[in-house]
This record gives C-alpha cells, sequence and structure tokens, in this order.
C-alpha cells in the first residue's frame, strides 16, 4: 500500500486553510496544518513533509516570518531537501517587490512562490512537479 504524500500548510488564514485541505486531501494528499511558524517547526520534525506550503506574513502585526522559516528550514540537514511553496499576496499589493526564487535565492529560499488569490489549479500542479522532482532525487 502506497503512502499518500504529506503537505504541512503553514498559514495562519483559516479560511484559506480549510479550502486548500479540502482541494488537496480530495487528490490524495495527508494534510498537516500549523497557524504559525513556531508551531509549525515541531510540526514539521514529527509529520515529515514531502512539501511544505508556507505563508509569508503572520499575526496581526503582519510580520513577514514566513522568510524566516523558510531559511531555517534550508539551514538545517534533516529538512533542507523539502520543497517549499512560498504564498503571500505581496506582489499583488505592492507591483515593485515581484518576490521570485529565480531572482531572490539567497533571500528566498524556496522552490517556488505563488501569489494570492491562489489558483488552486495552480497550486496542484506545482505540487506535483515538486513533489515528483523530491522522489526523483
Amino acid at each position: 500500500m502506497n503512502e499518500k504524500p504529506k503537505i504541512l500548510i503553514v498559514e495562519d488564514d483559516i479560511d484559506l486553510v480549510e479550502s486548500t485541505r479540502k482541494i488537496l486531501e480530495m487528490k490524495g494528499y495527508e494534510i498537516c496544518v500549523a497557524l504559525d511558524p513556531d508551531i509549525a517547526w515541531e510540526r514539521l520534525k514529527k509529520f515529515s513533509p514531502d512539501l511544505i506550503i508556507l505563508d509569508v506574513m503572520f499575526g496581526p502585526r503582519e510580520e513577514s516570518l514566513g522568510f524566516e522559516f523558510a531559511r531555517k528550514i534550508k539551514h538545517d540537514k534533516q529538512t533542507a531537501g523539502i520543497p517549499i511553496i512560498m504564498l503571500s499576496a505581496i506582489n499583488a499589493k505592492e507591483k515593485y517587490f515581484n518576490f521570485s526564487p529565480a531572482t531572490d535565492g539567497d533571500f528566498l529560499p524556496v522552490d517556488c512562490f505563488l501569489d494570492k488569490p491562489l489558483d488552486p489549479d495552480e497550486l496542484y500542479s506545482k505540487i506535483q512537479e515538486l513533489i515528483k522532482l523530491k522522489s526523483s532525487n
């Protein structure tokens, strides 16, 4: 029996979490959720995800904790190989940012950057692509 691929969603928007969870569970993924990066680090170690979906901004003060969490993941030998899809509305709000792993690799150590609002088909396509790449390494 094949294990379901596991995805850790690190996001504090409950509506986005629940809609994404439902879509991905219907596609056959096992989902674990953390509403902030501190909780996510604990769950990451126990859940051993195949992929992480990570928001940038957290909390009422909209702190950009997602960047630091992505760097923490990529600098830890046990978690460095886990693909990260980062989510944010920043590119839509502030056109001059235009974050991309291709141009911001040191600052943005993620495998993919998707803009909110999410396109479920684009998210699913990126998840499939990154998990397939990870499993072929």
